[in-house]
């Protein structure tokens, strides 16, 4: 069982235009990779506008939960480090035995839904919309691979 991925932050904030300079560099994080059977899932890059606004992304979910029947619970990663106005929120799995547990849901974010969490035996779950983290994989002793977190946005409004 694995826990979720933690899905990314947000960030947002108004802008004088004069502020601005005649180019402004936009960075579109891309969405952690997925993990593999033994393996972490990947960090998500982050996004920004500028030297102005950014919003972190989220951690990939661990792969230390051991291999058992014991009762067992890990932890979902933790939600980005707070910068300027982000928000984000993690996942978790739980282990009963070795033929009943829950993995991890993916963190939701600010646009986007975390991956569900699995009951059943399989990959790892995709998010939708912007951020989310990805749902942990369950097995109950075969391979399983995660799924890749999703990716950043970056929405530029101008008034005036």
């Amino acid at each position: 069982m694995r826990p979720g991925g933690a899905g990314g932050g947000y960030s947002e904030q108004l802008i004088a235009a004069s502020s601005l300079g005649a180019v402004e560099t936009i960075v579109v994080g891309a969405g952690g990779d997925a993990g593999g059977t033994a393996t972490s899932g990947g960090a998500g890059g982050s996004s920004s506008f500028g030297g102005f606004v950014t919003a972190n992304g989220g951690d990939g979910g661990h792969s230390i939960q051991t291999s058992g029947t014991a009762a067992d619970v890990s932890s979902g990663a933790a939600a980005p480090l707070v910068g300027r106005g982000q928000f984000a929120q993690g996942g978790a799995a739980l282990r009963l035995n070795g033929t009943n547990g829950v993995s991890g849901a993916g963190g939701e974010s600010y646009m986007g839904h975390g991956g569900q969490a699995r009951v059943s035996e399989g990959n790892g779950t995709g998010p939708r919309g912007f951020g989310g983290g990805a749902g942990g994989g369950l097995s109950y002793g075969g391979s399983v691979n995660g799924a890749p977190g999703g990716g950043g946005c970056v929405i530029v409004e101008l008034y005036g």
